[in-house]
């Protein structure tokens, strides 16, 4: 078939971006035609909280995409629907994790033939921060599509209170395999420059008030007064204040058991940071679903995550990962339980997860339901 895929992708970074490549490479092994309309303006610079949108790599892409999409540019909406429908594809893939790309997916999506398969992949039902008119544009967007497909049961069953009527499938968060296989602990501290007397806790990603990194903080007092060996790695750009949390850690005297590393990581990177880890906290708030919780899966990693829907689900509580309510006493427990439970048990589960998750079992769900 051919298949057109529209949104963020290299040189953009983040992982839509991620997603989108790794949906393009198993779309192409399977045989298909594929070409990608990407942003030439994702966000005004003024709208984007960090340090830039682009991947500092020199080439990352197996499709030369068409950058043609500006995002806030309403005449040059029409023209990409235009150039899309000239192209004659059978299906027109997007994906939706924010209330700003709706206008300009929407109103692509609208302008295709009508015969055209509209596909939206939903990150998202609404932003992490509420905003206003959220409800309105992501129904907007979703009656735009043909059929949507979830990466979680949580935003499925959020789509569900807004539309009953409209086709939806929910599926997984695919493991991603572009950031390599997993290392020797060994070689990711030295590659990591970690000390290999320490033991690590990893928090990774983008750092914003709903994933609950002042609840980790706050459960390192407890962690380390049972183990003064153990560190928390901290890392990944800040979308708001570090200092904030850096205060916190001198505030509760935990600060010089915390590495803090507040830059974009880039992909040949991660590995590293991934095994040097006993455990990956996810200390979040609330969730959608999370992107780390396929990487921990990927590099065979114990997590330890909040017990809130878009992560509970995938986690069997002490087979394949460990579940605390987000708060700083439960958390600190768990976090000693997981660290004093055979480990070796949790990362033979998550090596057949991998499977189960795949990429290829994706696709093949995303694209037979649509031949």
């Amino acid at each position: 078939m051919k298949i057109i895929v529209i949104g963020p992708y290299f040189p953009f970074r983040g992982g839509i971006a991620d997603t989108n490549q790794e949906l393009c490479n198993t779309l192409l092994k399977y045989g298909h035609s594929v070409e990608v309309i990407n942003f030439k303006l994702q966000y005004p610079s003024v709208l984007f909280p960090g340090k830039t949108q682009l991947s500092k790599k020199t080439s990352g892409k197996t499709i030369d995409s068409k950058k043609i999409i500006n995002s806030i540019n309403l005449l040059n909406w029409f023209k990409c629907a235009k150039k899309i429908n000239d192209l004659n594809p059978d299906i027109v893939i997007s994906s939706y994790w924010t209330s700003f790309m709706s206008p300009c997916l929407s109103t692509i999506n609208r302008n295709l033939k009508k015969k055209i398969i509209k596909i939206g992949i939903i990150h998202n039902a609404y932003p992490h921060e509420k905003i206003l008119l959220q409800k309105y544009f992501f129904k907007f967007y979703l009656n735009s599509i043909t059929k949507y497909y979830t990466l979680s049961k949580n935003v499925f069953e959020q789509i569900k209170l807004i539309n009953k009527e409209k086709k939806g499938i929910e599926l997984f968060h695919p493991i991603p395999k572009k950031f390599g296989e997993p290392v020797s602990v060994e070689i990711a501290k030295e590659k990591a420059g970690l000390n290999k007397s320490f033991k690590y806790l990893l928090f990774f990603g983008v750092i914003r008030e709903y994933k609950g990194l002042d609840v980790l903080i706050k459960a390192m007092k407890k962690v380390v007064k049972h183990d003064n060996k153990i560190k928390l790695l901290v890392i990944g750009e800040n979308y708001e204040s570090i200092e904030k949390y850096k205060n916190l850690a001198i505030k509760e005297n935990v600060y010089d058991n915390i590495h803090f590393n507040n830059e974009f990581v880039n992909d040949d990177e991660i590995k590293y940071w991934f095994c040097s880890a006993k455990l990956i906290i996810q200390p979040y708030k609330s969730a959608s679903q999370s992107g780390i919780t396929p990487l921990a899966i990927q590099f065979e990693i114990p997590t330890v995550c909040s017990n809130i829907m878009g992560l509970s689900e995938y986690i069997t509580e002490s087979k394949d990962g460990f579940l605390s309510n987000p708060n700083p006493r439960d958390l600190a427990n768990k976090i000693i339980f997981a660290l004093n439970f055979d480990l070796d048990l949790i990362k033979k589960e998550l090596s057949t997860k991998k499977k189960k998750y795949s990429w290829n079992n994706f696709t093949n769900k995303l694209i037979q339901k649509n031949d």
